[in-house]
């Protein structure tokens, strides 16, 4: 099976991206200002690591072939949860609704995948999936009253 070249560049970039959130949410994490929303966290870490490791696996599938793409053209532009308001949270409920505004950005670039015509039926499901684990991972106002 080969990769359209189009295809293979916007995986790299969102793989990129995936790549500068972990760093940015490693950072989120370790702020003592926020231990409280540490699980809120920790969920965006273990999607971003998990969609890593799963888009690795299907780039080593050595029946694939890939185009050369150089990587200069496969950089990505701006990270997700890199924004510095993130750090300033002082409320549980104001980091739920910052790290929901970053999540949004992350499903709306993985829907922007999943919409390409030329996307692989296996590529197409690992978004799909990725975007509804991100969608469930999001906490009402109820939920947060709870913790």
């Amino acid at each position: 099976m080969e990769l359209h070249y189009k295809v293979y560049r916007k995986v790299k970039i969102y793989f990129n991206k995936v790549c500068g959130a972990l760093p940015n949410l490693g950072a989120l994490k370790e702020r003592s200002e926020i231990t409280f929303g540490s699980p809120l966290v920790v969920s965006r870490i273990e999607e971003m690591q998990l969609i890593q490791a799963q888009l690795v696996n299907y780039f080593m599938n050595p029946a694939l072939k890939v185009p050369y793409v150089p990587s200069s053209r496969c950089l990505a532009l701006s990270t997700w949860y890199g924004d510095d308001s993130l750090l300033s949270c002082d409320t549980l409920d104001s980091l739920n609704t910052k790290l929901i505004t970053e999540d949004d950005k992350v499903i709306q670039e993985a829907n922007y995948m999943i919409s390409d015509p030329l996307l692989p039926a296996k590529l197409q499901t690992l978004f799909e999936n990725h975007s509804e684990r991100l969608r469930k991972i999001r906490l009402t106002k109820e939920a947060l009253k709870e913790l």
